[in-house]
């Protein structure tokens, strides 16, 4: 019996590679420098040893870390053994401080795999984490999984790494405000970062809808600050009545720390001042211009009520509370926020005012920098540097800031410019809360639309920047507001794996990243997240169907494609659900009338992720040329300059099918190319007050027959108001067999956010869909 278990265990040994085929053996994210394979293959046995300075406790951990992630596998179990001098032993894997062949930063480290053994070497027990994680990712994704008893699962191919990180701050950030997570959901997001080498978990603790962290000298914060009385209900201004709280003890938020700190992840606080401080103030109004009475807010957005920045006893009550947070996190930095925070308070506070005159300050904005420069000079007395979103660059930056960039990458290039560090941050790349795959079928989002190759194309340094300059971007972050994110399973599903991309994009070398190679590199994580359980989106998985414009016979044709590679991809053209067996999408196509196009992926005969849909409209005006008048903004481009006849109908998100005005007007002609009768003309334009976009204030329809002469077919005049959540509006003008062969559309956009808008003042936004000719 013995023997045939040998032979067998030999058996599984020698077929061991196998277990390689079919994908690279170096699926490793993110991408290491230098890679060089080797011949053969490592086995872990029994009495393989793990080699390290076991007197040291750091570097033991290390050896503990490597035993138990191949003991959880079913794997053998590894001895754990001191270093035996200068000779390394066969079957043994060394740990080891020093010895480097090339000269590398701390969280650098080698990795070599032989057939008698493995060596990783690095300068820091940081840099041999991370060479740990390189090796496991070695293994084939089985590792994950609990308790597999697959001996042959624990070979790895020969292989030399030497690999450094980009950026020296590789983020994540969570916000627990709006919706709150428990210990262990935090404690899962900060594994995975580790498991890709990220090292920076910035948590956003204090808002308007919620204050998450207890502070002893201020016990009212929690027990007032932390509950709201109900939650907004999806995209309305209604909340649902039901009473939502809780927070994290200091013990807790100790406890999240030591665990960060034993993946190396340094947990950087966020503590906003001034603006976004209403559940402070429901709890302490007395800090507020105005008194009060407050109640923590139940709906998104911002709010006037900010702290007063004339009251000194505010500046005690916020120093009191950092003296706690600093005590709890040993963090160089300390996040104050200080973004969206309005000044209608302050422009109507006598103290405020005094205050301004008192320090010669020209304006509100001179009394943010005033206010932030104050607590700067706090922090640092205490040894801490602090962060700030891009807005503490108005009024003047504080002297030893660090600017968290995330309105664009502009508020970095100008830190950056005045020799300060940078955190790139922008909502187009880096703000995971955002759509990641069509808003039809993914659970409801604040808004934008971020894929993972949007994410993984990003790159944190502009090229406007010095060498000198470029030095002061530390690296980038990936952003996760929680608002319309309630469970630890929904969290997963928006973070992952956006932020594996982001990921190699701050960790490995500009010259090493390639979309194709990552997302082929990526099948082997997706079966890494599946065997732990992590409900991440499938988004990447998925086609996008669009048109572009045949400029030779004047018509749009469909264009299907998609992020990921290695599939083909499937269709059908009549609203049927496509399968394996569908057409298979080769070029771009026509279609004769309005169609309904569905697309799927496949591969080996099998459909991945979901089917996509889109209906293709055919009119008048489809695939007609456009002449912009007044330019679109470049951040809603939708498909461009023939957007507005591509025959895609707006979406749920901005991005599909809109073309957006920032504070601008619109004015196109459409060309027809030939006399029509034209019977209707119809544009839609959407309003949503949350995201800044209402209705223009007036559309005008105008046709002609030579482009020079034009008649006023139509006027529309509205007066923007309150709308529940995003709402669409057709303006259809009714022609009656009117012939022209250029029709000219006009919006008026509303210009600034009216007075009943929380944000009034600011430019708003206007977006126009199809321009569609009957």
């Amino acid at each position: 019996m013995n023997r045939k278990i040998l032979i067998l265990a030999s058996l599984l040994l020698l077929v061991s590679p196998l277990l390689f085929a079919g994908r690279s053996q170096f699926d490793i994210i993110p991408k290491p420098m230098k890679l060089e394979a080797g011949k053969g293959m490592f086995t872990f046995k029994e009495n393989t040893a793990v080699l390290t300075d076991i007197n040291n406790q750091e570097l033991r951990q290390l050896g503990k870390l490597l035993v138990q992630k191949v003991a959880d596998a079913g794997g053998p179990v590894l001895r754990l053994s001191a270093t035996l001098g200068k000779t390394i032993p066969k079957n043994s894997v060394v740990l080891a401080i020093g010895g480097l062949s090339s000269s590398l930063p701390d969280e650098g480290y080698e990795l070599a795999v032989t057939k008698k053994n493995i060596v990783i070497r690095a300068n820091t027990g940081k840099g041999l984490f991370y060479g740990l994680q390189s090796l496991f990712q070695l293994f084939p994704a089985s590792i994950e999984a609990k308790g597999t008893g697959n001996t042959a699962v624990f070979s790895l191919p020969a292989v030399k790494i030497t690999d450094e990180p980009r950026y020296a701050y590789r983020g994540m950030h969570l916000d627990v405000c709006r919706h709150i997570f428990p210990v262990e959901t935090i404690k899962t997001y900060l594994d995975l970062m580790a498991m890709y080498k990220m090292n920076t978990f910035h948590w956003h603790l204090t808002d308007d809808q919620g204050w998450r962290i207890e502070i002893k000298k201020y016990p009212e914060l929690t027990h007032i600050g932390s509950i709201r009385k109900g939650t907004q209900i999806g995209r309305t201004g209604e909340h649902d009545g039901v009473p939502y709280g809780g927070f994290y003890t200091q013990e807790q938020v100790r406890d999240i720390v030591a665990y960060a700190a034993s993946l190396y992840i340094t947990v950087i606080p966020e503590i906003e001042m001034p603006g976004h401080a209403v559940a402070a103030l429901s709890a302490y109004p007395q800090y507020s211009c105005t008194g009060g009475p407050f109640e923590v807010r139940t709906q998104w957005g911002i709010s006037d009520d900010i702290f007063c920045a004339g009251n000194d006893e505010v500046f005690g009550f916020v120093q009191d509370i950092l003296t706690e947070v600093i005590d709890l996190f040993p963090s160089k930095y300390i996040h104050v926020g200080s973004d969206e925070a309005p000044k209608a308070r302050w422009q109507a506070c006598a103290k405020c005012q005094a205050r301004m005159r008192q320090e010669g300050l020209k304006n509100e904005m001179e009394l943010q920098s005033y206010f932030v420069k104050r607590i700067e000079k706090f922090l640092n007395a205490k040894g801490r540097r602090i962060i700030g979103w891009d807005e503490i660059l108005e009024g003047g930056l504080a002297p030893e800031a660090t600017v968290m960039s995330w309105r664009g990458v502009q508020g970095g290039i100008d830190a950056a410019m005045q020799n300060h560090d940078v955190i790139m941050t922008p909502v187009d790349y880096c703000y995971f809360d955002y759509y990641q795959a069509d808003p039809e079928t993914e659970p409801l989002s604040i808004g934008g639309y971020v894929t993972l190759k949007t994410v993984y194309n990003y790159e944190p340094t502009p090229p406007v920047l010095s060498t000198e300059q470029a030095k002061h971007i530390l690296g980038a972050q990936g952003n996760l507001w929680t608002e319309y994110i309630k469970t630890p399973e929904h969290l997963m599903y928006m973070a992952f794996p956006r932020a594996i991309a982001l990921a190699e994009v701050t960790w490995s070398q500009k010259a090493n990243r390639n979309w194709e190679d990552f997302s082929s590199r990526m099948q082997n994580q997706f079966e890494r997240l599946d065997l732990m359980r992590i409900n991440y989106s499938k988004g990447s998985l998925r086609t996008e169907i669009t048109t572009l414009r045949d400029t030779v016979n004047n018509r749009n044709l469909v264009k299907i494609s998609s992020e990921a590679t290695g599939y083909t991809i499937h269709y059908t053209t009549d609203g049927t659900a496509p399968s394996a067996g569908s057409a298979i999408y080769t070029a771009p196509f026509s279609v004769a009338n309005t169609s309904t196009i569905k697309a799927v992926l496949v591969k080996n005969g099998q459909v991945a992720g979901n089917p996509t849909e889109c209906e293709v409209v055919e009119h008048k005006a489809s695939g007609k040329p456009v002449t912009i008048i007044k330019p679109y903004s470049f951040k809603y481009p939708g498909t461009g300059k023939n957007a507005l006849t591509d025959g895609i109908e707006g979406g749920k998100s901005f991005k599909v099918g809109w073309q957006g005005y920032e504070g601008t007007d619109m004015e196109v002609v459409v060309d027809l190319l030939k006399p029509e009768t034209i019977n209707s003309i119809n544009t839609t334009f959407v309003q949503d007050i949350a995201a800044w976009v209402m209705y223009p204030v007036e559309v005008k329809y105008y046709t002609s027959p030579d482009g020079k002469t034009w008649n006023l077919a139509d006027t529309f005049v509205t007066d923007p108001a309150p709308t529940k959540g995003k709402a669409d509006r057709d303006f259809t003008s009714e022609q009656k067999g009117v012939t022209a062969r250029y029709i000219k559309v006009t919006a008026v956009n509303t210009g600034k956010l009216p007075v009943w808008h929380e944000n009034q003042g600011q430019p708003c936004w206007m977006f126009a869909d199809e321009i569609i000719v009957r």
